[in-house]
Formats: structure tokens, sequence, C-alpha cells
């Protein structure tokens, strides 16, 4: 292995291994070193000791960080671990502020309430697009890879271009430090959307298992359908008694083998983060207020200008995005048509 490589290897291992929360002694001049493990770090590397030793060379009893080894398997585990994150930005981008009350009442459809645009301002948010891998297992496998972008300011999913496809976009020296408080959001629009991908795997999974029930049915009921017929010896009729075991002992073992079926088709399913991608970009937002009966509150549109059209709002209900927007009633918070029209009857 050429020294180049060497020294690569060691700083990518102490940095994922400092990432992961370990402390680490492993001076570029010196051929090994020592790391002090997390537990869940630990059991990663495929180690029991909280110490151990680093070296490119295969110390005896440490971690040999070389790719001969073992080190490209535990290192994949850790990186596994945690999503990949890249901070970037937009510059210098038109920021449309003409006939923005004509442009908001032609986006937007306001159900129930009345609206008023008050003030309109150039700023900043942050556009978070999240990879996710999602996975379902049953008695057969699903699996899909997709990303989806939010407003990081209103939470709301939106339809944006690739972020890393963006000619403008520009690294960002300096991101915000801050977990990401799109992730919750995130992982919600993420649940939904797998549920719209995997229709079809799960349909195709009931159908198995409703296919497989009948064949049991159909085979159990048929023995006891035997037993009935079949007459004891000197052809007398049969014992009601022994088929009226005989029937026992059908539905327990019907039930059980229902309750193993019912196992087999079970669904496991994993939704797992794995790249987030942070862009910077200068938005038009719009403070409006919003008059709902006796009620009134103050909320803000984005002008996005990667898609040149004003963001939805977010359902504070179901999260979903929508442009037809109901206010609930004392909160005056956003809805989305299927939501409001099961709140009203209670409003």
């Amino acid at each position: 292995m050429t020294i180049p490589v060497q020294e690569r290897l060691h700083d990518f291992a102490a940095t994922l291994l400092e990432r992961r929360g370990a402390l680490v002694e492993w001076p570029a001049s010196d051929r090994a070193g020592t790391a002090m493990l997390p537990p869940e770090v630990a059991a990663a590397v495929g180690t029991a000791e909280d110490v151990v030793s680093l070296a490119c060379d295969a110390p005896g009893g440490g971690l040999a960080v070389n790719l001969a080894g073992d080190f490209l398997e535990w290192s994949g585990r850790l990186l596994g671990g945690l999503p990949q994150i890249g901070a970037f930005r937009v510059r210098d981008l038109y920021l449309k502020r003409k006939e923005l009350h004509e442009g908001i009442e032609r986006t937007f459809t306001w159900l129930n309430a009345k609206v008023k645009l008050r003030e309109a301002r150039e700023t900043t948010i942050e556009y978070h697009t999240w990879w996710f891998h999602a996975a379902i297992n049953s008695e057969d496998r699903w699996e899909s890879c997709f990303s989806l972008s939010l407003n990081a300011a209103s939470g709301v999913a939106v339809e944006i271009p690739d972020p890393l496809d963006l000619w403008e976009l520009q690294a960002n020296p300096h991101p915000s430090a801050e977990s990401p408080a799109s992730y919750s959001w995130a992982v919600a629009a993420a649940r939904r959307r797998v549920l719209r991908l995997a229709g079809a795997f799960c349909d195709r999974m009931d159908g198995r298992l409703q296919r497989d029930r009948k064949r049991l049915r159909d085979y159990y009921q048929a023995l006891v359908r035997e037993s009935e017929k079949k007459k004891a010896r000197g052809h007398a009729p049969p014992d009601p008694e022994k088929i009226e075991a005989t029937k026992r002992a059908v539905g327990l073992e019907l039930r059980r083998k229902l309750a193993e079926l019912d196992e087999r088709y079970a669904m496991e399913a994993v939704l797992r983060p794995v790249v987030l991608v942070r862009t910077k970009t200068p938005v038009l937002a719009v403070d409006v207020s919003v008059f709902r009966k006796q009620a009134h509150k103050m909320h803000t549109v984005y002008w996005n200008p990667l898609v040149k059209q004003f963001d939805p709002f977010r359902c504070s209900v179901c999260g979903e995005s929508t442009f037809a927007v109901a206010f609930s009633n004392e909160e005056v918070e956003p809805l989305c048509q299927g939501c409001n029209s099961i709140r009203r009857p209670s409003s």
C-alpha cells in the first residue's frame, strides 16, 4: 500500500471514529495509535474491547486500517449508521416582487377564511432534500430509495429540482451547526410516500395471504366432510362423538396453521435516512393575515425562486402539502380539504 493511500486511510479512519463518538489518539507521523470506543462502535467494528490499537499494518488484536482486511466492512457499518450531510447555498436568484397579490390569489384557494397580504421581505431559508432507503420484509421483500424536499422554515414538502444539478450551487462554508429541524417532518412525509410506493407490493402480499388462507380452510373443511361421510365397521353410521372430536382437532390445527401464515406474511418496515442536502436559498417571504370567524393569525408564504412559484401550505393535521387551504376555528391553523371535511361537523 502506497504512502498517499495510507495517509488517506489514516485520516478517514480517525475522522470516522471521532464522528461516531470515539476518542482517537493517532498522530499522522506515528505508525500506530489507539482509540477509546463507545459500546455501539465497538460492536460495529467487531471487538469486545473499549480501547483498541489502530495501525495500517494489522496490529495484533487491534484494528487494521488497510484494504486487505475487514476495514471496508466495519467502516461501512459505521457509515451506514449515519446520514451523510452536505451544506450548499444558491446565490443571486431573481426574487419576484411585482403582482404579489395577484400571484397569491392565483396560487391559493382560501376555503373558509379571509386573507390579506401584509408585508413582503427578502430573506434566506434552507431547503432540505432527504434521501431515504425503505424496505418491507414479508413473505417477499420490497425496497426502494427515494428523495423528498422540504421547506425547512415551514416544514412543507415541495417539488424542487435536484439541488445537486443546479449550476448556481456553491458550497456553504458556514452551515448551521444545529440539528436539522426538518427531520421529523421528513420522516412523516417519507412514511406517506412509502405507503404509496409500496401499495402494489402490500396488495400483492395481502392477496397471497388471502389465497393461502382459503387453501387451508378448503383443505381442513374437506377433512371434516370426509370424517362425516366415513362409516364405521359393519356399515354403522358415523359416531357423533368421534365426528365432534375430529372437528375440534381440525379446528385447532387450522388455527395453528393460520397463525403460522399470519407470522409468515407479517410485514416489517424499515425506513432509514441516507443523505441530507441542505440548500440555503434566497426567498421572498410574504406575511398574510388570516381571519377565521372571530380569530386571527399571521402566516408566511414563501415565493420559491428554484421553481418560480409559491410553496404550498402544510396541513396541520395530516402534514400533506396543499394549495386549497382551510383554517381551523380557534387556532387558525391550515387544513387540507380532506382534514377540513372531517373536522367540519364539530366546527
